[in-house]
């Protein structure tokens, strides 16, 4: 099968492997000292996903009762299980209202993976306290803008960035921010059932690898841009490629050897990774020419 379904299904390295099973407790502070550094930011956490990381962050910044200004397609908002109202018991309002904090998302995921350069972030942030950054892929964002990680979280208080998408880790990612957030944040994550997980540094070794990996996400953008251009839609900023497929050809793609999901239950969505060939491209464009017949553009929005 041909899985297009998410870069979570990148698989590990073998040296990721190896890594974790020479791996000693001093991986998971070097693991949080250089992504901190990667981020640009005094202090980072490992932590088990993206979403505990974006949940910790908003957590350690906000208090019950305030509001958190978000787009209304944004991840925190519509993927990550309600936790934003039902744990945080924020007030979601849109971005250019008055909020406590505000949340961006950079690449964003329902948009195509389409990112969100310094400047953008810098003007957005100005309007708000405090600024959160679910970056959870935010390494695509940095090679697809040429610029390094640091300049992209530059402008927000705190960032996420996850570990197990395109970079390929088998597990986790990391918040970056100030030492007094990032404290409280572990405070949370306790209490939230994600600060204690068992031997994370054989876990957090796989983490230290993949950020060694950062440049290599260029080869997933552009066979996403190969794919795209196969099936006539514009190319793709990153490595997501949205088509006109409904969710109801699912199955029948499936059948011809590719997995894909439609997220916002719509369109189906299809994500390169270190996992998918260029041989895997031409052969799910040819699976998915059959279901859409000839190939019409149209624009991710």
């Amino acid at each position: 099968m041909i899985d297009l379904r998410s870069d979570v299904c990148a698989p590990a390295t073998a040296e990721m492997w190896a890594a974790m099973r020479s791996a000693d407790e001093s991986a998971l502070p070097e693991l949080e000292r250089r992504g901190a550094a990667l981020l640009g930011k005094e202090a980072a956490v490992f932590t088990p996903t993206c979403t505990s990381a974006n949940l910790a962050a908003v957590l350690a910044q906000t208090a019950p009762g305030g509001r958190a200004a978000l787009e209304e397609r944004a991840h925190v908002l519509v993927a990550e299980g309600d936790w934003l109202t039902e744990v945080a018991r924020l007030e979601p309002v849109a971005v250019g209202r008055p909020a406590d904090i505000l949340c961006l998302e950079n690449t964003h995921t329902r948009r195509g993976g389409t990112v969100l350069s310094a400047a953008a972030t810098a003007e957005l942030a100005s309007s708000y306290p405090r600024t959160h950054l679910d970056g959870a892929r935010l390494a695509n964002a940095a090679v697809a803008l040429g610029v390094p990680l640091a300049d992209l979280a530059a402008p927000v208080d705190t960032v996420a960035l996850s570990l197990s998408k395109g970079l390929g880790a088998p597990y986790g990612a990391l918040l970056a921010g100030p030492h007094e957030v990032i404290e409280r944040a572990r405070v949370h994550l306790k209490r939230h059932g994600a600060g204690t997980v068992h031997r994370a540094w054989l876990l957090a070794a796989a983490g230290l690898v993949a950020l060694d990996l950062v440049g290599r996400l260029a080869e997933d953008h552009a066979r996403a841009r190969r794919l795209a251009a196969l099936l006539g839609l514009p190319a793709p900023e990153t490595n997501i490629v949205l088509t006109e497929l409904p969710a109801s050809a699912l199955p029948a793609l499936e059948r011809r050897g590719v997995l894909a999901l439609a997220p916002d239950g719509e369109r189906v969505r299809l994500v390169t990774h270190r996992g998918i060939t260029g041989a895997d491209v031409e052969a799910a464009a040819r699976a998915l020419a059959e279901l859409a017949g000839p190939p019409r553009a149209r624009a991710a929005t």
